[in-house]
């Protein structure tokens, strides 16, 4: 007699990718389990902004939306932002997008990570949650794959999906390699207090040593996100919070006045990397675990999301055939559906970080024609805004 798995798909890890995801799975009827090693601290609405967050994108919000997830984020934790300026420390053009291009109301909303995980965890009413727990072992098998718990426990599903991130331990249990590469470089982020308003606008200035961003928030105060070499990071890392505000206020040029004041910080190492396939027979993976990309687009969080939407249909896609979550031919379809896409902005924001990066003088000029030239082109604007909204005439049924 066959055994049957005792789950349609097990999900390792809680966070923002596996966490809406399994949402979305059990919405749709799956039985799903996920494993995840630490629950998450329940959001104070009154606590101060978290040091993580994230543009989401309009595309990436209607997943959100269609699961009832984006109603359960306190609004006034949310920011819309309105446009997006860019430009280069000693040139005068400026890139600016900006949602009248493409008649949206926004161009996308600044939101801390972890309301998006709080408001997925307490919509788990049809998951099964394994927490805290952690994946020992994974053996798959022709007709399901078996998690291994440190405690011993053992979840049988028909698929396990990756989704614990950079260093996932489904990827390299499943022998999935990777290609990558460090920036030499680390992202220091927090919540700063500038002279003047932000204006719903997400300012980036690009600098020798990497660029220096404001992602403006509810109350009139900006995230940081920092992108600097490892001699500089190291450098403003020492700073108390006067001589700090002081620097970060000559790297932003001072595009919003003086920076006033800074909350708490934290740096993180940046880095790319891809893994070489997203599937084999009874496994997948998601999110960071997939793919990871330069933060300098902010495109992390919504390349996630858009995981979620095309694993999501190709798994229905293949109950409608009659085959179970593990069938290798749907999962390839999830695999063709973002796997371009993703190489695609991993190429690009590559790209970027060894154009603006570079102190080749013949390199710098290209920048400049760079800005300059999409400043005087609308078309190349609207490609660009309807790039990084993530909107789809005919993307799965999640992004619609």
């Amino acid at each position: 007699m066959t055994t049957r798995p005792r789950y349609d798909v097990a999900i390792v890890g809680g966070g923002m990718v596996g966490a809406v995801l399994a949402v979305a799975l059990a919405e749709a009827d799956f039985h799903v389990a996920l494993v995840e090693a630490k629950q998450p601290k329940p959001m104070d609405p009154e606590a101060d902004f978290d040091l993580r967050q994230s543009a989401i994108a309009p595309g990436p919000r209607r997943v959100l939306d269609n699961l009832g997830l984006w109603e359960r984020v306190p609004k006034h934790r949310i920011c819309p932002f309105t446009g997006m300026k860019v430009w280069e420390a000693g040139h005068s053009d400026q890139l600016f997008l900006e949602h009248t291009a493409v008649g949206l109301s926004e161009l996308g909303h600044i939101v801390e990570n972890a309301l998006i995980v709080d408001s997925a965890w307490q919509a788990f009413e049809r998951v099964d949650v394994y927490c805290p727990a952690m994946m020992a072992d994974l053996a798959v098998g022709d007709d399901m794959a078996r998690i291994t718990l440190e405690d011993e426990q053992e979840i049988t599903a028909a698929l396990v999906v990756g989704a614990e991130g950079a260093n996932s331990a489904v990827r390299q249990a499943a022998g999935i390699p990777t290609t990558g590469w460090g920036y030499g470089q680390r992202c220091t982020v927090g919540t700063v207090t500038p002279e003047r308003h932000h204006r719903h606008i997400a300012w980036q200035r690009f600098t020798e040593t990497g660029p220096v961003a404001f992602l403006p928030l509810a109350d009139g105060r900006c995230s940081l996100a920092w992108h600097a070499d490892e001699a500089v990071a190291n450098e403003i890392a020492e700073l108390d919070d006067e001589r700090f505000c002081e620097r970060l206020s000559e790297a932003s040029g001072h595009a919003l006045g003086r920076i006033e004041h800074m909350g708490s910080r934290g740096a993180f190492p940046l880095k790319l990397m891809h893994a070489q396939r997203y599937v084999q027979p009874r496994v997948a993976l998601a999110g960071d675990a997939a793919h990871v990309v330069h933060p300098m687009a902010g495109q992390g969080a919504n390349l996630g999301l858009m995981d979620v939407a095309e694993l999501v249909a190709a798994l229905e896609a293949g109950r409608a055939a009659g085959a179970d979550a593990g069938d290798l031919t749907f999962l390839k379809r999830y695999q063709r559906a973002r796997m371009t896409d993703n190489l695609l902005m991993l190429g690009a924001t590559d790209g970027l970080k060894r154009l603006y990066g570079s102190r080749n003088p013949i390199l710098r000029g290209l920048r400049g024609l760079a800005i300059s030239g999409s400043t005087r082109l609308a078309p190349i604007r609207q490609i660009m805004i309807h790039q990084a909204t993530g909107l789809s005439a005919n993307g799965p049924r999640l992004l619609r």
